[in-house]
C-alpha cells in the first residue's frame, strides 16, 4: 500500500503520539484492548483534536497494529460515535447503593441469596462474571474480606467486606446455602449458584437484574452499580487504590472517574440525582 508524502507524515505524527501515550501509561503495544484504544482517542479528544483528526488517529493505529502483527486488532472495532459514552452516566451515590441493598426483597431463601449477590456489586464493585466464579474459600469472613481471582482482563485482588454485608453473608454461609443445595439437589463449591436447571449463575443473575430494575426504577443495569462504586472509590481513595479494588490492569481505565467533586461530576454528565426528577 502506498501513501502520499502528506499522508505518511500525518500517520507518522499520529503513531508517535500514540507511542508516547503508551509509554507514559506503561502499556505494551501488543497489550492494547478496545477499551484502552477508546481511552487513547478520548485523550486526544481532550487535547482538542477534531473529529476528523480522531478518525485519522484511528486509521493510523489500525495500520500500526497490523504492522506489529497483533493477533486481534482492537482498532478495527472502534466506533467513533461511541466515544462520548466512555464517560459514565447516571451514577448512584453511597446512599442509593446502600438503599438497594437494604430495601431489596429478602423473604425467601433465594431472595436472601440474591441480597448477598447484590452486596457484592454495590459494595465491592464485582462484575457478574466475577461473582459467578467465586468459590467458597474465597469468602474469608474472619478476615472480613473476599478474594477475587484474576483473568485475562482483570487482576486478582482482596477487597474488604462492608460491615453491612457481614451478618447476611454469615447467615447465607451457615443457614441458607446448605438448605438451598439440599432443596435443589445440587453439589458445588461455588459460593453462589443458580437454583434452576444449571448451577451457572447466568439465569439467576438475569432474573435478579429484572427484579432490581422493577424494585428500583433508577437502576438501569449491573454495570451502573459497578461504575457507581468505582466513582466513589476514586473520589474517596484515589485512582491507584480504585484501580486495585476494581481489578483494572491499567490506571487509564479509572481515569474517566476522576472528577474533582460531585458538583463537577453533575456538571460534566448534565444529569441530576436519579430521584431528583420526581420532585418536580
Amino acid at each position: 500500500m502506498s501513501y502520499t508524502l502528506t499522508t505518511y507524515k500525518g500517520y507518522k505524527t499520529c503513531v508517535s503520539s500514540y507511542l508516547d501515550w503508551l509509554m507514559a501509561n506503561n502499556i505494551e503495544p501488543k497489550m492494547m484492548t478496545l477499551n484502552l484504544t477508546y481511552d487513547f482517542l478520548s485523550y486526544r479528544k481532550s487535547k482538542g483534536d477534531t473529529n476528523q483528526n480522531i478518525s485519522i488517529y484511528k486509521t493510523a493505529i489500525t495500520h500500526f497494529n497490523q504492522a506489529i502483527a497483533m493477533k486481534s486488532n482492537p482498532a478495527l472495532l472502534v466506533h467513533l460515535a461511541k466515544n462520548e459514552r466512555k464517560t459514565p452516566t447516571k451514577l448512584l451515590d453511597e446512599e442509593f447503593l446502600s438503599a438497594i441493598y437494604r430495601d431489596t426483597s429478602a423473604n425467601t431463601l433465594v431472595q436472601k441469596r440474591d441480597r448477598c449477590i447484590i452486596g457484592m456489586m454495590v459494595f465491592l464493585g464485582l462484575q457478574r462474571s466475577e461473582i459467578g466464579l467465586l468459590q467458597l474459600e474465597d469468602l474469608q469472613l474472619e478476615q472480613a474480606r473476599i478474594y477475587v481471582n484474576g483473568n485475562l482482563n482483570t487482576n486478582e485482588r482482596y477487597i474488604d467486606l462492608n460491615p453491612k454485608q457481614m451478618l447476611h453473608l454469615s447467615q447465607y454461609l451457615y443457614e441458607i446455602r446448605t438448605p438451598l443445595l439440599k432443596e435443589y439437589r445440587l453439589t458445588t463449591n461455588s459460593l453462589f449458584f443458580s437454583c434452576g436447571g444449571a448451577t451457572a449463575l447466568d439465569g439467576a443473575l438475569s432474573r435478579l437484574s429484572k427484579r432490581i430494575k422493577r424494585e428500583f426504577h433508577y437502576v438501569k443495569d449491573f454495570k451502573q452499580l459497578k461504575q457507581s462504586r468505582i466513582s466513589i472509590w476514586v473520589k474517596e481513595l484515589g485512582l491507584r487504590q480504585a484501580q486495585y479494588l476494581g481489578g483494572y490492569r491499567y490506571v487509564t481505565s479509572v481515569q474517566r472517574y476522576d472528577f474533582k467533586s460531585i458538583d463537577d461530576l453533575k456538571l460534566k454528565l448534565e444529569c441530576n440525582h436519579p430521584m431528583e426528577r420526581f420532585n418536580h
